[in-house]
């Protein structure tokens, strides 16, 4: 008996402790745009990633690297969040995203405004790359377990090709110092050139990455040696928790015919009695005045 109360009294202190844990571990941001207090738990604070290393493999979402503001509908990398903004950027939270503020506790809307103000902002391709891709590990864990969603899949591919043309403009304009993070980078674009669909284009960048693996890290070389061959036979699908997902098999719902309208009634023309024959005068009774009528007057002599 007195071991069952000491166990319930301990994980009634350890419950309590890691309540006041997580409560020491949230942080309280001040937004830049219109000074109201935001909460952010989980949130580690630490500088976010400029440049993405996770090579398009299933993770988790980073979703406590950016802080966004319910109030006015600001977001930024959590480590950013408080520093001083310009007035374009006041108006443009103010106009554009100020009416969705509430909904930026989820974090596909939440993204959503960070992406936006990254695109107004016009910040190097390296940064959109890494914000582009993590957003689209906040769309994917909205898939449906075992279904898919038409209108999702679509998106994700549209930031996928976005993203692909970022890298492209950075591999031109800005490319990595060292050989391993050039295949790293050769082997995300054809990953998403596969995954998007044009496995064909894919499979050369795959395929030079696959001939260098020991150059490209254990990860990376493993990977483009699969997926080239995935490309290969011309499969375009992405395995993640709940199945797998074909972007060129992905189809619309179909959306069953309307009803066909009722036929508007149309006014009978109102139908005209014939009419009546004329009323006859009934003839006055035989001997009418006989029999109560008042006698003629007399004949003068």
């Amino acid at each position: 008996m007195m071991t069952a109360r000491v166990f319930i009294l301990l994980s009634l202190l350890l419950s309590a402790f890691a309540a006041n844990l997580a409560q020491a571990q949230a942080r309280t941001y001040v937004c830049p745009v219109d000074g109201a207090r935001v909460v952010q738990v989980g949130g580690d604070g630490q500088p976010a990633p400029k440049m993405y290393s996770d090579f398009e493999v299933p993770t988790e979402a980073y979703a406590n690297r950016i802080v966004a503001c319910p109030s006015c509908g600001y977001a930024q990398w959590a480590a950013e969040f408080e520093r001083p903004v310009d007035g374009s950027i006041v108006t443009y939270t103010q106009q554009n995203l100020k009416p969705d503020a509430r909904r930026v506790v989820e974090p596909r809307i939440a993204w959503k405004h960070f992406i936006d103000l990254l695109h107004f902002r016009r910040v190097p391709p390296r940064e959109q790359v890494t914000a582009l891709l993590y957003y689209t590990y906040v769309l994917k864990r909205a898939r449906p377990g075992g279904g898919q969603d038409y209108a999702l899949e679509m998106q994700i591919k549209q930031v996928r090709a976005e993203v692909l043309n970022l890298l492209f403009a950075a591999l031109k304009d800005d490319p990595p110092r060292s050989e391993r993070a050039r295949l790293e980078w050769l082997y995300l674009s054809g990953e998403l050139m596969r995954l998007t669909g044009d496995p064909k284009r894919a499979l050369p960048l795959l395929d030079d990455v696959c001939g260098l693996k020991e150059t490209a890290g254990h990860l990376v070389g493993n990977l483009a040696c699969e997926m080239a061959d995935r490309a290969r036979r011309g499969e375009c699908f992405e395995d993640y928790q709940g199945g797998f997902v074909d972007v060129t098999t992905a189809k619309p719902p179909v959306k069953a015919a309307p009803l066909p309208e009722p036929p508007t009634p149309t006014k009978a023309a109102p139908v005209k009695a014939a009419p009546l024959p004329p009323m006859e005068r009934a003839a006055p009774p035989r001997g009418a005045s006989e029999a109560g009528a008042p006698p003629p007057p007399p004949i003068p002599r």
